[in-house]
């Protein structure tokens, strides 16, 4: 009995170690998550985020066609992914995508946030019966997804 009580001890502790009270993201990439529409431009994205972290770094990530990801290095630990189109007319100007897909990449504990935006009572979706999210409900990625390195 004493093992079983010192077993369930143990695992006990442990958990309470390994719990926090660490927010998921840091305050200023919450803040820049709320604020992020569809149809912002790049540079208007670029400025939000130097409002928190100035020295922000750019890069273009993965991209197909007129669509991809860029993905934007806040500091050491984070990169967050946003998911934009080309302009047809000048395919030096990105927005973001009308779906709003985000990944928030936390490279020492090495987890991916993933965001996607779906409206519920969006008269688009009324009458669609998957409501799935992108890649299915095993979550696998689609194909091109992002894989952002530090």
């Amino acid at each position: 009995m004493k093992t079983i009580t010192s077993i369930i001890l143990m695992i006990l502790v442990a958990v309470i170690a390994l719990a926090s009270d660490k927010p998921l993201v840091p305050d200023g990439i919450n803040q820049i998550l709320g604020r992020i529409q569809p149809n912002m431009s790049e540079s208007q994205v670029e400025t939000l985020m130097k409002k928190y972290y100035p020295d922000v770094k750019r890069t273009l990530g993965t991209w197909s066609g007129q669509t991809g990801y860029v993905d934007f290095k806040v500091s050491p630990a984070y990169t967050i992914s946003i998911a934009e189109y080309n302009d047809p007319k000048d395919f030096n100007l990105r927005f973001v995508h009308a779906d709003m897909i985000i990944y928030v990449f936390e490279w020492q504990t090495k987890t991916r946030l993933n965001l996607s935006f779906f409206k519920w009572d969006d008269g688009e979706n009324k009458d669609k019966k998957n409501t799935e999210p992108a890649g299915g409900a095993s979550g696998a990625l689609a194909a091109g997804a992002p894989s952002a390195h530090p």
